[in-house]
């Protein structure tokens, strides 16, 4: 009696936990509409139904509670097989799998209203189960090998140790040996399986959360790239219109100027002033959208043009250091280091105008670097978020550009110790260092 009432709170321990497990899984699949969760939701049900018929046979001792017992044990495991197929290959579902499907209520019939030799009986229904067990592991096991993960390692030991396990139901179970630990290990094989499953959820996030980081990447890169396309647009057409209507009309005013007396001519020498500065303005702007070194030069005179340039409007010190030539990077890439360094000295001329200035660019077999310091005032580098959200810095918009084209920024500033930034952008797929 004391084995009959260990092996009955067993039991409710199991059904109980089964429960949690069913609607954990059926919980996954509304949150995130994978059909797989939704059979192994259906699957534990099945168990819980088995559980519960072996509990109401323990108690009532009819054999009618015994068929369904074995009825949903073949059942669970089928449906356990078919959520590892769809989940490790996608195959469709295929008429001849009724089979296997009837295999469970039919022999349950013919062993427990038929037959009196236990081990006819039990020996089909048995090695049916561990195969579909063993089955399911091998289906996880076979999805690890492709895409590895911690959830389906977990998932394929547990339905294999568990397929074994029941091989032993003829032999030991079923004479009492593993009462009531038999239902304990079941459990432990069950909490096995959820972990996995648990872990296949993170697995599965964790991939959706690539896919879309690189889909968002692949956006970015495409959106600097429209954007570069579109100031190279308005580049050239201030330079080779409007800049040309300019060189124009300064031709036509010093024509007119030849031809009228001193006071006109004054006039029309403002006028033509004027137009050249107009002329520089449109020279200046061009120069911004479109930086004409890159294309004429490439990349290092590019950058080292514009060091030159921010060093004649500036008294304090301020050194260019570089290699001899630098690999090559995509197009994108040489705007975004450009422009980044352009960025960069902007902010020293307004924070830090009388601050010694040292760039360096350099090159490794994986990225070109660039690194813009001073010894300026600084700042609190863990207010940078704060900064950056007010506008401050223009961080921001190069940390975007920069990760448009795959690349990384980093910042290092303390008060009154300067600040130091580190810009790297990947070199181009087919670059030889």
């Amino acid at each position: 009696m004391n084995s009959t009432v260990l092996e009955l709170d067993a039991a409710i321990l199991q059904a109980a936990i089964t429960s949690l497990a069913g609607g954990l899984c059926f919980a996954l699949y509304v949150r995130y509409e994978r059909p797989h969760f939704a059979w192994f939701g259906i699957a534990w049900t099945m168990y819980l139904a088995r559980l519960l018929a072996i509990l109401a046979f323990m108690v009532q001792q009819n054999p009618h509670w015994l068929y369904w017992h074995q009825v949903f044990t073949g059942e669970t495991a089928l449906a356990l097989l078919w959520t590892a197929i769809g989940f490790s290959r996608g195959t469709p579902w295929r008429n001849a799998y009724w089979l296997a499907v009837a295999f469970p209520p039919a022999w349950a019939y013919v062993a427990i209203y038929r037959m009196d030799n236990f081990l006819l009986a039990a020996g089909p229904a048995v090695l049916f189960l561990s195969v579909a067990t063993l089955g399911t592991g091998v289906m996880f096991l076979r999805y690890r090998l492709r895409n590895p993960s911690s959830g389906a390692t977990i998932l394929a030991v547990t339905f294999l140790l568990w397929g074994l396990h029941h091989l032993d139901y003829p032999i030991l179970r079923s004479r009492g040996v593993w009462t009531p630990w038999g239902y304990y290990l079941d459990i432990i094989f069950l909490l096995g399986a959820c972990a996995g499953i648990l872990l296949l959820v993170n697995h599965e996030l964790a991939d959706g959360l690539r896919v879309r980081t690189a889909e968002l990447e692949h956006l970015q890169r495409r959106m600097v790239r429209q954007h570069e396309e579109e100031r190279r647009r308005l580049s050239l057409a201030l330079h080779d219109e409007t800049a040309q209507v300019f060189a124009a009309l300064k031709l036509e005013l010093g024509a007119i100027g030849e031809r009228v007396d001193d006071q006109l001519r004054r006039r029309v020498g403002r006028a033509v002033t004027l137009v050249d500065a107009g002329l520089r303005q449109i020279r200046d702007v061009t120069h911004d959208l479109r930086p004409s070194l890159l294309d004429d030069l490439g990349l290092l005179p590019a950058l080292r043009s514009l060091v030159g340039e921010f060093a004649s409007r500036r008294d304090a010190p301020t050194t260019f250091e570089a290699p001899e030539s630098l690999p090559v990077v995509s197009d994108e890439g040489e705007v975004a280091l450009f422009r980044a360094l352009q960025e960069s000295l902007s902010n020293i001329s307004r924070h830090a105008a009388n601050a010694p200035v040292h760039v360096i660019a350099a090159a490794d077999s994986r990225c070109v670097r660039l690194i813009v310091s001073d010894v300026g005032p600084g700042f609190d580098a863990t207010r940078l978020d704060q900064l950056e959200a007010a506008g401050h810095l223009g961080l921001a918009g190069m940390r975007e550009r920069i990760a448009g084209v795959g690349g990384d920024v980093r910042l290092v500033s303390a008060p009154n110790a300067g600040v130091s930034i580190a810009i790297e952008v990947p070199l181009a797929e087919n670059s030889n260092q």
